[in-house]
C-alpha cells in the first residue's frame, strides 16, 4: 500500500506544475514574455520532472514503476510542441545515462526512447490533431494510456531474447505506470479543461463540428478495442486449453508408447530365448517346459507350446493342459501364429477373462509347427518394466515446467524413487480412473501447485501428464498482452489517419467553405468559394457562387439607387455650407477659407462663418459621432440651432450651452457633436470663442510661429443637458490666422497606422503663415495625402482658415470693385439686368434661367428702393460672378440704407385671391422660389442680399 502511495505522490507532480505554470502564464507577467523563451522554461521544468520520475521510482513485485512519461506529454499536450520535445529529450537521455549510477538497464533502450518519443508525441499531436488547442480530458487520456502501451511494448522489443524476463516486467508493471501516467495527465488537463471552459463557452457557445466527429470517432474506435480485446483474450484463451490439452495428450500417449513398446520387447525377448531353446528339444513336454520356467533366466509365470490345432500340448502350468486356444476369445487372438505368415504376436497387458488375473503374453512360431507361448503375471510385469517406467517418466517434460506421472491402478506413484511409497491422492489428484475420463483434461492442486492434468491408462499403469498452470497462463497472457498492446497502437493510428482523412477531406473544406462565407457575409462579395476537392463539394462551391453572383447583381442595382440618394443627400448637405469663396470679396478686414472632404458619400464634419452683429463675425466648425446620413442629419440639424442662435447676439458659450439643451432633446439615437464657437470683432480682433469637446485651433501668427488656442475644453454638445460651457478670449493681431480642423486630419493614419499628429500639423501650417487661407488649407490637405500614401482615409476631413488683416473703418460702396454701381431708381433695374445678361450669355444660359434671374432681379432692386432707402435715393453695388464649372451665378445686390431684411417678411398665402392676400411680400416670395439659394447678411452696416441660380 505505502508504494502505491508513494508513486501517486510522485505522479501529481507533473499535474502540479502544470496547474502552476498555467495559472502563472494566465495571471503574471510570465505569459508576456517571448514565446521561444517561455517554452525553453516549461520544457526545462517538465525535463527536471521526468528526471526526477527516473531517480524516485518505486520497486514493485520486481520492476520499477515510475511517472517519467507524464511529464513530456503534459509538457506537450498542454503547454506547447517545443516544450514537450525539449522535456522528452531531457528525460530520454538522463534515462539513458542513469544505468551509469546504478538505476536499472534492462530497460534502459526501451524507457529511454519512450520517454523521447512521448515528448515528440504529445508534440505531434499538439500541431496536428488539436491545432495547438488544449485537448480535452478524455483525448489526454488517451493520449497517456497509448503512450504507455507503447512503452510497454519497447520493453518487448528491446528484449526480444529474454521474453520470459520481458514479459514478467511488463505484467508487473503495466496496470501500475498506464494509471499513475494516465491519472497524471488527465489531472492536469481537466484543471485547464475546467478553467477555461466559461470562457471557452463565451467564444464557442455550440460545439464544433471537429470535435463532435473526434468524439464519436474515439467513442467508436473504443467499442471496436473493447470488443476485439475481449475477443482476442476469449480466443487466446481457448487456443490456450487447446495447446494445453494438446501438449498434454500428446505426452501421455508418447509415454504410453514408449511403455508398451518396453514391455512388449522386453517379453518378446523372453519367448524368442525360449523358442530358441526349445528349437533343439526334440520332444517338449511339460516337466521340461516346467524346469525351464523355474530358471532364474526366464523367472516368468508360464510357458505353453500350442500345436497347429491350436491346443496346449505342454505347459508348465499342468491346468492348461489339453485347453483348447479356439474356446476363449483372449487365447484365440494367438491363432494369428497358424496362418503361416504371422511368426511373432503380443498381448496387451490385460486382467484374463477365466481368473480374472493381471496376465500378458506373447507368442513365436516354432519352426516344426505350432508356437510357443510365454506369459507372466502382475508381479513379474512391474519387476520386468519398473526401470523403464522410470525412465519414461524422469526423461519426459510437458512444456517447460511440466512432468509425467506413473503410477499403478491403486494410486501408489511408480515413477519415482522418491515418491515410490506416495499416493496419488496425497499428491493432490483424487479422481476415479476410467475409461470415460481418459483423455480428458482437468484441473488439480498437484503438490500444492495448481495445474492442468490429463491421464490414461495402459498396460495396468496410470500415465498422468502434469503442466502447472502458470506456464499455461503464461503463455496465454503473454500472446494476449502483446496482441492487445498491437491492438492499442492499431487503433490509435487508424484513430489518427480516419480523423486525419475526415479533417483533410470533409472538415477542412467546411471551414474553406465557411470561411469563405463568412468573407461574403462581411460584404466581401468578390470572395470565391473554389472547393473542389469532391463532387459534392463541386456542387456546393458553384451553388453558392451562382446565389452570390445574383446577390451581387440584386446588391449592384441597390447601390445605384442608394448612390443616387447619397449623391442627393451629398448636395444637400453641402448647399447648407458656404461654397463660394471669397463670400464676401469687398470686405477687406478678412479672408476666408474652408472645404470639407468626407469619408463617406455625406459626412458629420460642418463648418459655417456669418456676420452676427456690426463688424461681428463668427466662424464654427464641428464633428459629430458617426458617419454616413444620420450624422449628416444631425450635423444639419446642430448648424441650424447653433446659427439662430448666434444670431440673436448671444456670446459664444451662452450659445453652446443653449445649444447643448435643444440637442439633447429627443436625442434617442444617442449622438454626440464637438464644436468650436469663435466670434471675432472684426475692429479690435478681440475672439471670443468656447470649445465644446473639439481640437484646440491653431494660431499662426504673421512671423511664422504657431500655437494652439488655449482655453477651457468643455463637454460634447448633446452630452449632458444641464452643463454650461465657459467663454474664452483671445487677440489676432493683423496679419494672424486661426486654423480649424477636424480630427481627421491629426488622426489620418499612414500604412505603418502611424498618426499624421500635431506636431508635424504646427510644422507644416508655420511654412504657410504668409499664404492665404486657400493656400494653406491646400497645403495642409496635400500633405495629409502625402503621409497617408495609399492608406484609404477613414475619417472626414475638414478645416477653416480664417486670416485677419485688420479694421480700416466703415467702406463707402464706390469702394467694392468689379461692382456695377447704380442709382436706387426703378429705372436703374434695366441697367442691372443687362450687366447679369452679359454674363448669362456669355456662360450659355437657358433663356428660361434668364427670365427667372431677371425678375429676381427687378423685385430685389425694387424692394431696395422701397425699403432700404423709402425711394429717398442712393445707390446700390451689384457684383456678378460665375460659379465653378460655368453653370451657376452668384449675385449680390449691397446696399448702405436702413437695415432690411427681406426674407424675414412673412410668405404670403397663395391659395387666398389678390384682393384677400393684400399687397407686399409676394415678389421676394417668388425670388425664394425661384432662386436657388437666397441669403442675407448685415455686413459692415450694409444690406446684402446674395442670390444663387444653376443650370
Amino acid at each position: 500500500m505505502l508504494d502505491y502511495l508513494k508513486i501517486f505522490l510522485i505522479g501529481l507532480v507533473s499535474p502540479a506544475f502544470t496547474i502552476i505554470l498555467y495559472l502563472l502564464n494566465r495571471k503574471t507577467k510570465f505569459g508576456n514574455i517571448n514565446y521561444w523563451v517561455k517554452q525553453i522554461i516549461i520544457g526545462s521544468i517538465f525535463g527536471v520532472i521526468a528526471i526526477l520520475g527516473t531517480e524516485l521510482g518505486v520497486p514493485f513485485e520486481g520492476a520499477m514503476i515510475n511517472a517519467r512519461d507524464a511529464a513530456p506529454l503534459c509538457a506537450g499536450l498542454l503547454f506547447g510542441a517545443p516544450a514537450g520535445i525539449i522535456a522528452g529529450v531531457i528525460g530520454g537521455v538522463e534515462r539513458f545515462l542513469s544505468p551509469l549510477w546504478g538505476v536499472g538497464a534492462y530497460t534502459r533502450w526501451a524507457c529511454s526512447i519512450s520517454t523521447l518519443l512521448a515528448g515528440f508525441f504529445a508534440a505531434a499531436l499538439k500541431k496536428t490533431l488539436y491545432k495547438d488547442q488544449t485537448p480535452r480530458w478524455y483525448y489526454a487520456l488517451a493520449t497517456a494510456i497509448v503512450m504507455e502501451v507503447f512503452h510497454m511494448l519497447m520493453i518487448f522489443v528491446t528484449n526480444m531474447k529474454d521474453v520470459e524476463q520481458a514479459f514478467t516486467l511488463v505484467r508487473s508493471c503495466t496496470n501500475v505506470m498506464v494509471i499513475v501516467n494516465s491519472f497524471a495527465v488527465t489531472i492536469a488537463a481537466l484543471f485547464i479543461n475546467i478553467y477555461e471552459r466559461k470562457e471557452y463557452k463565451a467564444l464557442y457557445p455550440y460545439k464544433p463540428l471537429q470535435r463532435s466527429v473526434a468524439g464519436w470517432l474515439l467513442l467508436g474506435i473504443l467499442l471496436g478495442f473493447m470488443v476485439s480485446s475481449t475477443f482476442t483474450y476469449i480466443l487466446e484463451t481457448n487456443s490456450s486449453n487447446a495447446n494445453t490439452r494438446s501438449i498434454l495428450s500428446i505426452n501421455i500417449n508418447d509415454v504410453k508408447t514408449d511403455i508398451e513398446e518396453a514391455s512388449d520387447e522386453n517379453l518378446l525377448e523372453l519367448t524368442r530365448k525360449a523358442v530358441l531353446e526349445l528349437e533343439t528339444v526334440e520332444n517338449i513336454t511339460c516337466e521340461y517346459l516346467s524346469a525351464m520356467n523355474a530358471r532364474s533366466e526366464y523367472d516368468v509365470s508360464v510357458i505353453s507350446y500350442i500345436d497347429s490345432d491350436g491346443l496346449i500340448e505342454a505347459s508348465s502350468d499342468f491346468e492348461f493342459l489339453g485347453f483348447d486356444m479356439n474356446s476363449g476369445e483372449q487365447s484365440r487372438e494367438f491363432l494369428v501364429l497358424n496362418d503361416g505368415v504371422t511368426t511373432e504376436y503380443v498381448q496387451k497387458y490385460r486382467r484374463q477373462t477365466i481368473d480374472g488375473v493381471y496376465m500378458k503374453y506373447a507368442g513365436i512360431v516354432l519352426s516344426r509347427g505350432g508356437f510357443i507361448q510365454v506369459g507372466y503375471n502382475q508381479e513379474r510385469f512391474e519387476r520386468d518394466i519398473y526401470e523403464k517406467i522410470k525412465n519414461a517418466a524422469r526423461n519426459r517434460h510437458v512444456g517447460s515446467k511440466g512432468y509425467i506421472l506413473i503410477a499403478s491402478e491403486d494410486g501408489k506413484i511408480i515413477s519415482s524413487n522418491n515418491n515410490s511409497s506416495l499416493l496419488l491422492s496425497l499428491a493432490g489428484i483424487d479422481i476415479e480412473f476410467n475409461d470415460d475420463n481418459e483423455n480428458s483434461m482437468f484441473t488439480a492442486n498437484v503438490y500444492d501447485t495448481k495445474s492442468y492434468c490429463m491421464y490414461t491408462i495402459t498396460e495396468g499403469y496410470v500415465i498422468l501428464a502434469v503442466e502447472p498452470y502458470s506456464e499455461v497462463l503464461f503463455s496465454r497472457d503473454l500472446t494476449v498482452y502483446i496482441t492487445v498492446f498491437l491492438q492499442v497502437l492499431v487503433f490509435a493510428i487508424m484513430y489518427y489517419l480516419i480523423f486525419f482523412l475526415l479533417k483533410k477531406l470533409v472538415l477542412d473544406n467546411i471551414h474553406k467553405v465557411t470561411h469563405s462565407l463568412y468573407l461574403i457575409t462581411e460584404g466581401n462579395l468578390d470572395t470565391t468559394v473554389d472547393v473542389r476537392t469532391n463532387q459534392e463539394f463541386v456542387y456546393l462551391s458553384d451553388d453558392i457562387n451562382k446565389t452570390v453572383g445574383a446577390l451581387k447583381g440584386y446588391i449592384t442595382e441597390a447601390e445605384e439607387r442608394i448612390d443616387k440618394e447619397l449623391e442627393f443627400a451629398r448636395e444637400i448637405q453641402t448647399s447648407q455650407m458656404p461654397s463660394v469663396f471669397p463670400p464676401y470679396p469687398n470686405i477687406k478686414e478678412f479672408d476666408i477659407y474652408a472645404g470639407m472632404r468626407t469619408a463617406k458619400e455625406v459626412g458629420g464634419d460642418f463648418y459655417d462663418f456669418y456676420f452676427v452683429g456690426e463688424n461681428k463675425f463668427a466662424i464654427l466648425i464641428a464633428d459629430v459621432s458617426g458617419k454616413g446620413i444620420p450624422a449628416a442629419m444631425f450635423m444639419m440639424n446642430a448648424k441650424t440651432v447653433i446659427k439662430s442662435l448666434a444670431e440673436t447676439g448671444k456670446k459664444p458659450d451662452e450659445i453652446l450651452t443653449k445649444a447643448n439643451m435643444k440637442l439633447c432633446e429627443n436625442n434617442d439615437a444617442e449622438m454626440f457633436v464637438t464644436c468650436f464657437l469663435g466670434i471675432i470683432n472684426l475692429t479690435t480682433g478681440v475672439i471670443e470663442y468656447a470649445n465644446a469637446g473639439h481640437n484646440p485651433p491653431v494660431i499662426v501668427h504673421k512671423d511664422g510661429t504657431c500655437t494652439y488656442l488655449k482655453g477651457k475644453r468643455g463637454l460634447v454638445l448633446a452630452g449632458l443637458d444641464d452643463f454650461i460651457y465657459k467663454e474664452n478670449k483671445s487677440t489676432l493681431d493683423k496679419g494672424d490666422s486661426i486654423y480649424l480642423y477636424t480630427d481627421g486630419v491629426t488622426e489620418a493614419a499612414n500604412m505603418d497606422d502611424l498618426l499624421y499628429g500635431e506636431n508635424r500639423l504646427l510644422n507644416l501650417l508655420s511654412k504657410y503663415a504668409s499664404d492665404t487661407p486657400e493656400q494653406l488649407c491646400e497645403a495642409v490637405i496635400n500633405d495629409v495625402d502625402d503621409f497617408c500614401g495609399e492608406r484609404e482615409q477613414f475619417d472626414d476631413i475638414t478645416m477653416l482658415s480664417f486670416k485677419y488683416n485688420g479694421s480700416e473703418g466703415k467702406n463707402a460702396l464706390n469702394d467694392l470693385s468689379n461692382a456695377l454701381l447704380i442709382d436706387a431708381t426703378k429705372e436703374s433695374i434695366n441697367v442691372a439686368t443687362s450687366f447679369v445678361n452679359s454674363m448669362l450669355d456669355s456662360a450659355g444660359c437657358p433663356e428660361k434661367i434668364k427670365g427667372q434671374i431677371d425678375v429676381a432681379i427687378d423685385e430685389i432692386v425694387q424692394n431696395i428702393v422701397s425699403h432700404a432707402y423709402e425711394k429717398k435715393g442712393g445707390k446700390v453695388a451689384v457684383t456678378a460672378e460665375i460659379g465653378q464649372g460655368g453653370k451657376s451665378i452668384i449675385l449680390k445686390f449691397i446696399d448702405s440704407g436702413n437695415k432690411f431684411d427681406p426674407l424675414s417678411l412673412k410668405d404670403p398665402d397663395t391659395t387666398l385671391s389678390a384682393e384677400e392676400r393684400g399687397i407686399g411680400g409676394l415678389g421676394i416670395y417668388m425670388v425664394k422660389k425661384t432662386m436657388d439659394e437666397v441669403k442675407y447678411e448685415y455686413i459692415s452696416e450694409r444690406n446684402t442680399l446674395t442670390i444663387v441660380k444653376s443650370w
